[in-house]
């Protein structure tokens, strides 16, 4: 049985093993934790200043964490997204004082603009935030976490998780497959590639039903849900893991107050507000990006202690 959480002279940076972030050391009550503040503060803060930081600061995360393909596929999904928002809602909203165009009777203003623009950087620093989340919470320290509170809330959260990812990467391996057969959807008339298709598809749904049963079985030989759900591995709560929670809820909770005062939230409707940032303003920023950029202090702090010992 595996045991995480160990101490830091047993850490698998000095045993020579594979290298892996302090961050996913820790144990999953704070990993977790730390993701839905960060989800949280992406949603609550509706600021241009916050949110661009926020989203250099998740990209930084992900770099950190060696994601640069994956990283680099979210922004330009995020991107195209970003400008569908920010074009379709001062089309489809038209609040606002401030007129900047007409177009054939729609009224184009910069408070739509803005909140489109505010919208789209939001939805951006979500699909980074769980590009972390996928490899940092894995599917262990979830079961970990939840199989005791609901064991099949917590198997049908995972199953719908991995659902997309695990559809995406079958559909290319039989399209490859098929694709050695003739079987291709990049050429030929419109007809031809929608028949080839629904081939494809056909393929997919018969292989993820057979798979599904085959799990189905498996599950039923293994005895899943005849009795309380043990966790394979065990997760250690070191000191470290108390210091670093007991620091996000405080860092959390006077973020959160501020934002209830108003702090790091953009007037928007019915006349766009001032972006300036009082001290305030700027404490809350600072908090924020703190708490954001843990994985990135923990291996800070790491590097510097292992080089000072040297």
């Amino acid at each position: 049985m595996d045991v995480y959480g160990r101490s830091r002279a047993r850490s698998q940076r000095a045993s020579g093993l594979k290298s892996q972030l302090v961050f996913d050391q820790l144990n999953p009550i704070v990993i977790f934790a730390y993701y839905v503040i960060a989800i949280a503060f992406s949603m609550v803060f509706i600021h241009p200043i916050f949110l661009v930081s926020e989203l250099l600061m998740m990209i930084a995360v992900n770099l950190l964490a060696k994601n640069q393909k994956k990283t680099l596929g979210t922004l330009q999904g995020a991107l195209f997204m970003m400008l569908f928002i920010v074009v379709m809602n001062p089309i489809m909203n038209n609040h606002g004082a401030h007129v900047i165009a007409t177009f054939g009777g729609t009224v184009i203003t910069a408070e739509a603009v803005t909140y489109g623009f505010l919208m789209a950087l939001s939805l951006a620093i979500l699909m980074l935030v769980f590009v972390s989340y996928n490899q940092s919470m894995t599917n262990h320290k979830f079961l970990y976490l939840f199989v005791r509170i609901s064991p099949q809330l917590t198997l049908l959260t995972m199953i719908t998780m991995r659902f997309v990812p695990l559809f995406i990467r079958r559909f290319t391996n039989i399209k490859n497959v098929q694709r050695t057969r003739g079987v291709q959807m990049e050429t030929g008339s419109v007809r031809a590639r929608s028949h080839a298709g629904m081939r494809l598809m056909e393929v997919l749904l018969i292989n993820s039903l057979v798979d599904a049963l085959q799990t189905a079985d498996s599950m039923t030989a293994r005895g899943y849900g005849s009795q309380k759900r043990t966790s394979y591995q065990r997760y250690r709560f070191t000191q470290r893991d108390g210091w670093v929670l007991a620091s996000l809820a405080a860092g959390s909770a006077l973020c959160f107050y501020f934002a209830k005062q108003g702090i790091g939230r953009l007037a928007i409707y019915p006349m766009l507000g001032s972006i300036h940032l009082d001290q305030i303003g700027w404490l809350c920023l600072v908090l924020v990006l703190l708490i954001d950029s843990l994985p990135l202090l923990l291996e800070g702090w790491e590097y510097l202690w292992w080089t000072l010992r040297k």
